[in-house]
Order: structure tokens, then sequence, then C-alpha cells
């Protein structure tokens, strides 16, 4: 039995050393990417409503933003078009009357970026940010339509006052610009 044992043990051991190693290179050969044969979505959704405290009173803000194929197209780095966003602003008072309800576009805020980044990227971002002195601070995204490049954007602040008046404001802008 120890004799049968030690054979077995040894043939273990010497099956292992005979095993011939491959020199082969086994490796996937690189598919080629189609172009998409139409525009495009960019993402949609609804942001879920949010109620702020603001003047005393509390504000439900809700978002949505959906891909418009009446917009003129988008375009990413690639080339890929895109149909552009809309973005649509429902403030609502605590007694469910309306105080904001406007739908937005690019073309609302391409003369806050450079003109060839209003022509080529979409309207990519739309968020409510905070209640800053006084006015709701929203922050909007003109940007490359591409998931995958999120941090090609130019960022842009939109402010709503007590009386409903907008200002739009980028990072490289000193002042506001009135919209209403």
């Amino acid at each position: 039995m120890l004799l049968m044992l030690a054979g077995l043990l040894t043939f273990g051991l010497t099956s292992c050393k005979n095993k011939k190693e491959s020199k082969d290179i086994i490796t996937k050969m690189p598919t080629e990417t189609k172009k998409p044969s139409g525009p495009l979505t960019m993402q949609a959704g609804t942001i879920p409503p949010r109620t702020v405290s603001w003047m005393g009173s509390n504000y439900r803000i809700s978002i949505t933003r959906q891909p418009d194929k009446g917009l003129p197209l988008v375009e990413d780095a690639s080339g890929n078009k895109y149909y552009d966003n809309k973005v649509h602003l429902l403030i609502t008072r605590a007694d469910g009357s309306t105080f904001v309800d406007k739908t937005y576009t690019r073309a609302d805020f391409s003369k806050y970026v450079d003109a060839g980044v209003a022509k080529k990227w979409g309207l990519t971002g739309f968020n409510f940010d905070n209640v800053a002195d006084g006015k709701l601070t929203f922050a909007i995204a003109i940007g490359s339509p591409d998931e995958m490049a999120d941090n090609e954007f130019v960022p842009l602040t939109l402010l709503i006052d007590s009386q409903g008046g907008t200002s739009v404001s980028s990072q490289s802008q000193d002042s506001d610009d009135e919209e209403e």
C-alpha cells in the first residue's frame, strides 16, 4: 500500500514537469466600430422633485430633461450626431400655484459660451444648486453629448430672483446678463 502511494505521488509530480508550455500568443482582433446610422440621443430623465425653503415659504422644483428632434443636432469629438436636449423647469409655491414654468434649450445659453461650443455641444446638465443671496441658483452645463466625456463642458449659473426674473453668468464673466 505504501509502495502504491509512493508511485502515485511520483507520477503526479512528473506529470506536472512534463507539461509543455505554449509559445502561442492569443489576442483578440480589434473590432471595427460602426458609425451610428442616425442621430443618437443624450441621456434623458426627470430629476426627483425637490422642496426648498426660500423667502419664508416652501417651493417645489421639478426638472425634466429630454431630447428634442426639432432642435438642431449637436456632435461629439468623434463626429457622432445627437439630438439636443430641452429642459423643462417648473417651480411651484407651497399653495400649488406656479412661480416659474419655462422650457430651456441650448439657444437660451448660446451667448454665454464660445461660438464653436454653442454650435457643436448640447444642453447636457441642468440642476438646482442652492439658495444664495436671496436667489435660486441652478448649475447649467453646455457640453459634449458623449456621456464618456463628462469633463468636457462649459459651466453656467442660472439665477432666479423673487420676482421670477432670471440672469445667467459663466465662470469667465464678471457680471450677470439679465434674461427677463
